[in-house]
């Protein structure tokens, strides 16, 4: 389930930090995988057309598939902008599926701190 301002739905328990989580080795995305990591948030957007993204990593998960971070700065249905949502999602042959963007406040800090230790980011 994906929330975002100007998306409906209960926003998903955040992600727990955990002292043995698995880390994922860093990789650079092609362009043309970044393009589909744009394509896979933007299709969940009330308003896609205005999707600023930034501070996007990504890490290949043991089957191969790869675990991708990033803020994305929206408007919602009021046509203001949201400020930086992290979201998070995997990447495969398929395209981009993200599986959490946005939350609280507090979700949004504990997404982002998840997203540092699975892919060791400082």
């Amino acid at each position: 389930m994906l929330l975002l301002a100007g998306c409906a739905g209960d926003p998903p328990a955040p992600p727990q930090l955990h002292s043995s989580v698995e880390v994922f080795p860093r990789v650079s995305l092609t362009q043309q995988q970044i393009q589909l990591v744009y394509a896979g948030v933007q299709r969940v957007l009330s308003d896609p057309n205005y999707a600023r993204f930034s501070d996007i990593n990504a890490g290949r998960q043991p089957d191969g598939t790869l675990y991708v971070c990033g803020s994305v700065d929206t408007r919602n249905v009021s046509g203001n902008y949201t400020g930086n949502q992290p979201f998070v999602g995997t990447l495969d042959g398929r395209g981009f599926t993200p599986t959490t963007i946005g939350g609280s406040p507090e979700q949004q800090h504990s997404l982002r701190a998840y997203c540092a230790q699975r892919l060791a980011l400082t």
